[in-house]
């Protein structure tokens, strides 16, 4: 099978979606081609190297001569501005068209613009794309409000590599970033260290956990919080940085960090699915999750959901402490095996095959 992937380049879940999926179809034997804004010259808007982007472009023919002679164009929303005007082109009716919706929702006046977007889209190309597919289940139900059954739409979660991501515990050297490392020196005993990976803005409500994590720490919690990630928010957060809250920037060696940490926090106010809660399940970590969009299906005994008020945050740290953190964690690593990139690629498959019958 030639599989063509029309996608946005830039870190984050798409693109480790993407080249997951691309390593897997092609270990299997089927051809990928990948298509993104810089291969397309888009007119890039944002900070791609480590805030929100996008590419905007007219780039129809050039999309048209890549994917000659392929089976699959497969649509990662969102990607670029060409991605509207595809349904308007002849382009539907020359290839079997799959599209995945990455679109993070979530609460207040952003949650109401990605809605908007998503059921744009869902519109868009309703009956002229063979299958739609989701990465939440939460998204699945916007997409189904505007496409009037006219392309069906299929649930796959985002997937984890769980031989990469590996709890301290499964390790030959149990000791291996347990204590240094990422997390940043060593810790005297008792202390329990919280640590968020990803982008650092807005949407992700970093500026409440660090207030919520100042209010415990004041009330003197043996606590410490790493923060790993880039983003608009980096210079202001490292501005609060004290003995207990360091703010590390893009780690390259993300199993290290969460070996490095006991508890994973994800306050975000936006979500889709996000892989590193993932990513942490399979490090053998406890949760800490905002209720936001599918984050409900994946803490589940394994940690706690939250909402995302500073004051929310700090009673969600202050619960989990209280628990059994070594449970929690051998429970989340079960979990993860549930979702491995190699079934998330079969599953793919699976839907590529259907329209191609």
């Amino acid at each position: 099978m030639r599989i063509a992937f029309y996608y946005r380049n830039v870190h984050g879940g798409i693109k480790t979606h993407v080249e997951a999926l691309s390593k897997e179809f092609e270990r299997r034997g089927h051809e990928v081609k990948k298509i993104n804004q810089f291969s397309l010259d888009s007119l890039m808007v944002g900070n791609h190297k480590g805030g929100i982007s996008y590419g905007f472009d007219i780039a129809l023919k050039k999309i048209r001569r890549e994917i000659e002679g392929f089976d699959i164009l497969h649509i990662h929303h969102a990607a670029t501005f060409s991605e509207f005007l595809m349904p308007f082109s002849s382009i539907c009716s020359e290839i079997s068209v799959i599209n995945t919706f990455h679109i993070q929702i979530g609460e207040g006046f952003e949650g109401e613009l990605a809605r908007v977007l998503i059921g744009t889209l869902a519109s868009l190309y309703a009956g002229r794309s063979k299958k739609f597919i989701s990465v939440a289940r939460t998204i699945a139900e916007e997409i189904r409000r505007y496409c009037n059954n006219e392309t069906e739409t299929v649930v796959i979660p985002n997937g984890v590599d769980i031989e990469r991501f590996k709890p301290r515990w499964e390790l030959e050297t149990a000791e291996e970033g347990a204590e240094e490392g990422c997390c940043g020196g060593r810790r005297e005993e008792g202390e329990i260290c919280i640590g968020y990976l990803g982008r650092l803005s807005h949407e992700k409500n970093v500026l409440n956990m660090v207030r919520a994590v100042k209010k415990l720490i004041l009330e003197g919690k043996r606590i410490n919080l790493r923060i790993a990630g880039t983003g608009p928010l980096f210079k202001r957060l490292k501005r609060a940085e004290n003995e207990r809250i360091r703010v590390l920037g893009y780690v390259d060696d993300a199993p290290s960090f969460y070996r490095s940490i006991d508890i994973f926090i994800l306050p975000s106010k936006l979500e889709a699915q996000p892989i590193t809660i993932l990513e942490a399940m399979a490090s053998g970590l406890p949760i800490i999750a905002s209720d936001v969009s599918d984050n409900r299906y994946y803490v589940q005994g394994n940690g706690i959901l939250c909402g995302t008020s500073a004051r929310e945050i700090k009673e969600a740290i202050e619960e989990i402490l209280k628990e059994d953190l070594e449970r929690m964690g051998r429970l989340s690593r079960e979990k993860a095996k549930n979702f491995t990139w190699d079934k998330v690629a079969e599953q793919t498959l699976d839907v590529y095959e259907s329209v191609l019958r």
